[in-house]
Order: structure tokens, then sequence, then C-alpha cells
């Protein structure tokens, strides 16, 4: 029922109402109509979240599990090779014989050029781009004090400069600047308008759920947003609807382990398996091998969404980007989740003599931390442990851990959150909040253990 039901999972009906007062939305239904996206079980735009900040798509009716909710023909996709294959514009960028990440960002700077005359006006209208932390001052930044998160931020910006300036050597010299930038061709003005348009394509683009050998922009579908718990079956299917390919996510799992981040850098590749044997979680890690054959949907395809659950009217599309921290999601993305599954935080133990990686999860059990940290004592020359000296212990790592994360000490007051006049800063400070509950969590859940346990000892 949708009083047990988030703000995430029915839409606000007052900022719907408002929203929809704004005629980019029609106009952008229209173009979608005329594009032979099939409309007919959604809505859109509907408004979700605590006060309706987020824009996403719901069901104009109920729909019953593993029927679609949305398809849209293959045709309608935006890809490296779809822009190649065009003419104008497409020739240049062909000439230019840049990578998928440079071809989409050039494809959608000429678009912002045309205007109300690119074919792109009315997706563009409604693709408000996010504000990614690499794009925030340093003072921002620093605001948001969790050390790995600023690393990968700092990290993202000074690689999307280099590419920046890569791209604008490339165009220069080709003597094509004035088909990608409007205004004064200037260098400064060039990148600040590569960096809005690179950002609006790495936000869009899809690829593993449909298994897609390229990233690719797909109207209306990019604008299903994630969430968490709930999913989508993500399918190409041919004109007699048969099923060419699926997918359950977004993104494969062995791109996505929760907490990979912390281990194996900003790649979120999979582990390698000497890493991954030094790993050791309470949640269980699937790492799923990518055997996927990645193509190019045929002429006359479609894709749909097929919904994992029964929906009732005005309920969000489901869709699972896949299982991600919060950090991933905030460096990336620029927003964060609450009570997030797949949230963790991670502690390096050296047990007899060799280095392992524990993942403390969201709400998660200690039985393995706790053997891992008994090991250790014992490591250290203690014969028997108590539950009470064990746990303690336990602590004392996890308040370590946030201190080396957020560089101060768990115990220090917060400031308090009336005090900010910046969003981002606001945004900085609920992220790091959110952070906190993860280590508060496993410090209470512990403490509880050593009232209940008292002096038992640790077998």
């Amino acid at each position: 029922m949708q009083s047990l039901s988030d703000s995430f999972q029915f839409f606000d009906k007052v900022a719907t109402l408002e929203l929809k007062k704004n005629p980019k939305y029609a106009k952008f239904l229209d173009w979608c109509t005329e594009q032979g996206i099939n409309l007919e079980r959604i809505d859109y735009p509907l408004a979700f979240g605590p006060s309706g900040f987020l824009v996403g798509v719901g069901t104009s009716k109920q729909v019953q599990k593993g029927e679609w909710t949305l398809r849209t023909p293959c045709s309608s996709r935006i890809d490296y090779e779809t822009i190649r294959n065009s003419s104008g514009v497409g020739v240049i960028i062909k000439s230019l014989d840049v990578n998928q990440d440079f071809t989409l960002a050039l494809y959608y700077m000429h678009q912002f050029l045309l205007g109300a005359e690119s074919h792109l006006y009315h997706p563009i209208q409604v693709s408000a781009p996010a504000d990614l932390p690499f794009q925030w001052t340093d003072d921002e930044i620093d605001f948001i004090q969790d050390i790995p998160a600023i690393t990968q931020i700092r990290q993202m910006r000074a690689q999307a400069l280099q590419d920046a300036d890569e791209i604008y050597i490339k165009v220069l010299e080709n003597g094509c600047l004035d088909y990608f930038c409007p205004g004064e061709q200037t260098k400064e003005n060039f990148i600040n308008q590569y960096l809005e348009a690179w950002v609006i394509t790495q936000n869009r683009i899809i690829s593993f759920g449909f298994n897609l050998k390229y990233y690719s922009i797909i109207p209306m579908i990019e604008q299903v947003n994630h969430t968490p718990g709930r999913s989508s079956i993500w399918q190409v299917v041919d004109s007699e609807g048969s099923v060419l390919t699926e997918n359950s996510i977004g993104n494969l799992n062995c791109y996505c382990i929760p907490g990979i981040e912390a281990i194996n850098g900003k790649s979120f590749l999979p582990p390698s398996e000497e890493v991954f044997e030094t790993i050791i979680s309470e949640v269980p890690i699937d790492v799923i091998q990518d055997t996927t054959s990645y193509f190019v949907p045929p002429e006359g395809s479609f894709f749909q969404l097929v919904s994992s659950h029964d929906l009732e009217v005005g309920e969000s599309i489901p869709c699972s980007y896949g299982d991600m921290t919060n950090r991933y999601h905030f460096v990336n993305y620029g927003f964060y989740l609450s009570n997030n599954e797949s949230n963790c935080f991670s502690i390096k133990l050296k047990i007899s003599g060799k280095e392992q990686t524990i993942l403390l999860h969201q709400n998660n059990k200690h039985d393995k931390f706790l053997s891992l940290c008994k090991q250790v004592l014992i490591d250290a020359g203690l014969k028997t442990c108590t539950y009470s000296l064990v746990c303690q212990f336990a602590i004392d790592l996890i308040k370590q851990q946030y201190a080396i994360d957020f560089g101060k000490s768990f115990d220090d007051a917060e400031q308090q959150i009336e005090e900010f006049d910046s969003k981002r800063k606001r945004l900085a400070y609920e992220y790091k909040t959110e952070q906190k509950k993860m280590y508060s969590y496993h410090i209470t859940d512990l403490q509880k253990l050593i009232v209940s346990k008292n002096n038992t000892l640790f077998n």
C-alpha cells in the first residue's frame, strides 16, 4: 500500500502539479511520441523524494510483475556508432577519431550550439545536469570531509580537465572549433562547455543494462531513476517481442562490488584473485565473470523495461543501477541514498602476518569481524579473550577507521545544519552524516553485545 512506501516510491502530488505546469515536459512527450516511444503505461514527469526534488518516471496504470513498463525503439539511441554514421557534425567528429566519451560530449556540445534547431532540443531541455562534486570549489570539496571520496573527486576533476585540454587541442588543430563552441572561442570557454556536456552524457549513458557495445543515451529510459532494493529487467526485443538479451541490473556486479573502491582504487573493476582473497565480508559478494556478448541492436528492435514487481498507479518505475555504496553514488552522480543496504566501510587488519580487509555493511552482523579481532588479539599474545575485550577492541578499530576516513574524532561534535546557506555544503553535511550512521550502528551494536555478554569468554 502507498501508506507503507517511502517518498521515492510514490510521487509527490503537489510537486508534480508544479512540474507539469512547465510546457517543456509536454513538448518532450510529443517529441517522444514522434520517435515511436511507447508511453501508454508511464506518467512523466513525476516528482519524488521528501520534497519532490527528484524528477522521474512513474506508472500511469497498474502493472503486473513480468509486464513491460517502457518500450523505446533502439533506433532512437545516441552512441558512438550512430553519431559517426550521421551526416553533418557526425562526419567532423568521425574525422577527429576520438573515443566514446569524447564523441558523445562533442556531439552534445554541437547540439547546445544549435539550440532550438537541434533534433535533441526537447530531450536536452528536460535533462537537468547533475551538480557533480568535481565541479565544486576546493572549499566545498574539503567540506565533505570523507577523505577517500575527496581523493576520488580530485582525481575525477584532474582527469576531466586533462581530457578537456586534450580534445581542445585536437579540435583546434583540425580547425573545427566553431562547430562546438558558441560565443567566445577561447580555451576557457571551450573547456567549460565541454565539461557541461560531459557531465550530462556521463550521467545519462547506458551500456551494461542492455549489454550494448557502446555507451548509449536512450530517450525516456535515461529519465528512470535508481530505486534501491527494487528492479526491472533490462531487455532488447525484436519486432515480434522475442528477447534478444536481458539483464537484471544496470551494471554487472563484477563492476560494482560494494566497497571495492576503497580497496581496488577508482577503476571499480573486478579485483584480482590475489586482492579478492584478502577481502572478508559478512554480506555475500557475488563476483560475476563478464562473459556477456555485447552487441549493436539490430534494425527494428526495441529497448524495454520489464517490472520485477507489481506496480500501483503513480509508483516509480523500478530500476537498479547495481550494488553501489553511497561514496560511489556521491562521487559519480552527486547524490546519496538513505539506508543504502550496499553502503559499507572497510577496515584493514593484519592476521597472522597477512593483511585482510573486512567490509562492514550497513546493518550487517559482526560474527566475522569479531572473529578477526579475536585473532589479532591472540596474535598479540593473549591466550584467552572475553566478549567485552574483543567488542571493545572492535569499537576502537571502528573509531580509528572513522578518524582515518574523516580526519576527525568520531566523538567530535558536528556543526549544525542550520548554519549552512550553501546547497552544496548542506548536501555534503547530509552525506557525511549518513556515512557516520554506518559507524554509529556498528559501535552501538557492539556496545550492546558488551552488556549482554558481560565477561563471557569468546570461544
